[in-house]
């Protein structure tokens, strides 16, 4: 069972609960694969949604049984970096930053950092400092925002750490 097949499954259980399938994604290894899957609603998550959603799915995939063996169930928020996986998201957040790491025919992979300007019939259209970009979603291997704020914080942490001497 592919990422679609499993996410279509568990989707209209995650609805009845109030929540929205960000992003799921099975990785690791075949024996022991590790399910992560990434839930939003509007007025946000907590652990205490985790931790129910994570028991509800968990029965969802015991009865599907999709993995030979045995598998971990990883269910968080999407958090400041969230994925952008379906073109519904890129429309929902233009106008915010992203990074869209994409296939290049020359290089085999590009990064942008840009506004999401638009998203029309599969093409995404990026500001960068590069000028404009047009990505065809189908071309994009992994795509966050990219919170500008949390850039800043890592580098005022990292500052802090230099002057204090590592305390």
């Amino acid at each position: 069972m592919n990422n679609n097949e499993l996410e279509k499954v568990i989707a209209p259980e995650l609805e009845a609960l109030g929540f929205e399938c960000v992003k799921l994604e099975v990785v690791g290894s075949t024996r022991n694969p590790i399910v992560r899957l990434y839930i939003d609603r509007e007025s946000g998550v907590s652990i205490k949604h985790c931790a129910m959603v994570s028991r509800a799915i968990g029965l969802v995939l015991d009865r599907l049984d999709p993995f030979p063996g045995r598998y971990l169930l990883e269910v968080s928020s999407p958090g400041n970096n969230r994925p952008l996986a379906k073109d519904e998201h890129y429309v929902r957040f233009a106008g915010q930053e992203a990074r869209v790491q994409c296939v290049d025919v020359g290089s085999g992979k590009k990064t942008y950092t840009g506004r999401i300007r638009s998203c029309i019939n599969g093409l995404l259209v990026l500001d960068t400092d590069e000028g404009e970009q047009h990505i065809r979603l189908s071309d994009i291997i992994k795509a966050n925002l990219f919170a500008q704020e949390y850039k800043i914080d890592k580098k005022q942490k990292k500052s802090k750490i230099k002057k204090d001497g590592g305390k």
